[in-house]
């Protein structure tokens, strides 16, 4: 084995464990993340509908808007189904996957390394049978 290859080997092995280590270190992800409180106004802003202002709302009685028109969206069924569809057709790449791209990759590489060895080595060997050698 070229000490190339051998180097190349105990580099990918190295950052693997360093990357191993790295998450025992520092979990990460949401379900290791913290839940967080949010102001009465940001809860009343994603929940609108929970709670209805004391106030009497002067638009419910007549057609004007109480929000700007760049705010109101009004939800279609085509829209609706085109998310869900969407959502539930996406197919996602796991660990797994991503470890096997890798390791692919540099399967590939090493085995262009080898070919390459073995290539320029034939044809030294070529090079040297093909010269003219004196006769004794």
């Amino acid at each position: 084995m070229s000490p190339s290859i051998s180097f190349l080997l105990f580099l990918s092995s190295l950052t693997i464990l360093s990357i191993t280590r790295a998450q025992e270190r520092a979990p990460h992800g949401l379900a290791n993340e913290n839940p967080m409180a949010f102001s009465p106004s940001a809860y009343d802003f994603f929940h609108p509908n929970t709670q209805k202002s004391k106030t009497k709302d002067a638009c419910s009685s007549t057609s004007c808007s109480p929000l700007p028109m760049a705010a109101q969206v009004a939800a279609t069924k085509a829209n609706d189904v085109q998310v869900s569809s969407s959502q539930k057709g996406g197919s996602r790449v796991g660990a797994g996957g991503v470890a096997g791209i890798v390791f692919g990759f540099a399967f590939v590489v090493l085995l262009a390394m080898g070919v390459y060895y073995v290539v320029i080595t034939r044809r030294g060997n070529m090079n040297r049978a093909n010269s003219v050698q004196p006769d004794a």
